[in-house]
């Protein structure tokens, strides 16, 4: 992560516009407090030029870019502001990420997918909204019922959920990032007829969703790994926005527990199975490994 000023005079003292807020200003928030820790971060929430005059970043307000060594400011609302490829002209939280993560381009490709995107296109009027990771920003703004004086207190309030929920995800793409060489190479070392086996509980879902994209001919279907000290077999999703499995469990399995799941699949170690048959849990690898057979044996649609 890099900061956008490196010394400043600390607290920073950062604008963002006053009135009803939204996850675009919220987030410029969240994400300086990121980089800066909260308690070396001043919110001041104006539209006033002279007061947005003495801020040493001033985001989502303004009406201009201007990156220098002692001042950022960033905004959106001015002609010709950027567009990006995908046709989704930039919000202020964007591009102040792509300024802090511009030394982890993948990251931020993720960031980007998982919800800058949604964040930006929504702030700009591009699609409608409730429909991305920080819509919860919105519900949090005072009602009518209540004086404006509220709105600053609310807006802090937003900004410390959103740096919490932000450092969690961070944090979590970031050990994706790292465990994507381990599942490719779990996929070369032990695919079997269509079961792969990990060593750990990787965020594996996506990667191998768009594994099966690039290999029709040698797909996927279950996973195996530990997890909480047993070994779960996961059927492989048939894309990434739906619950059909490539291949499901076999329907007798569906919902059984314990000693009714061990006296279908003849296994002893049998311990649970989803009712919707994505997802069985045994005792040990061996076990959970036996019991991909018998899945890849069924002929249950």
């Amino acid at each position: 992560m890099i900061r956008i000023l490196e010394s400043p005079a600390l607290p920073l003292r950062a604008a963002v516009h006053s009135g009803v807020f939204h996850a675009d200003d919220v987030l410029c928030a969240a994400l300086l407090y990121l980089s800066y820790g909260r308690e070396n971060v001043q919110i001041v929430r104006t539209r006033d030029p002279e007061i947005l005059d003495s801020c040493t970043v001033v985001l989502d307000v303004g009406g201009r870019d201007e990156i220098t060594e002692q001042r950022v400011c960033l905004d959106h609302h001015q002609p010709g502001s950027l567009i990006r490829e995908n046709g989704v002209k930039a919000a202020a939280c964007g591009k102040l990420a792509d300024l802090m993560f511009a030394d982890e381009p993948r990251l931020l490709y993720m960031m980007r997918d998982l919800f800058l995107n949604d964040v930006e296109a929504q702030d700009n009027g591009q699609h409608a909204p409730g429909r991305h990771l920080f819509s919860f920003v919105h519900s949090m703004n005072p009602t009518w019922q209540e004086p404006p004086e509220k709105e600053d207190e609310y807006f802090l309030e937003a900004a410390k959920m959103a740096e919490t929920i932000l450092s969690h995800l961070i944090f979590r793409l970031r050990a994706r990032l790292v465990a994507e060489e381990r599942i490719r190479l779990a996929i070369e070392a032990t695919y079997d007829r269509g079961v792969v086996t990990l060593d750990r509980c990787y965020d594996w879902v996506r990667q191998v969703i768009a594994y099966n994209a690039e290999h029709p001919d040698r797909k996927v279907l279950f996973v195996i790994f530990p997890a909480s000290g047993e070994y779960d077999l996961q059927a492989v999703p048939a894309g990434p926005d739906t619950f059909e499995s490539e291949k499901s469990l076999p329907a007798a399995w569906a919902g059984k527990r314990n000693g009714e799941l061990a006296a279908v699949t003849g296994i002893t170690g049998s311990v649970f199975c989803h009712i919707t048959r994505f997802l069985a849990v045994f005792h040990t690898l061996e076990e959970a490994r036996a019991a991909s057979e018998l899945a890849l044996a069924s002929k249950d649609e």
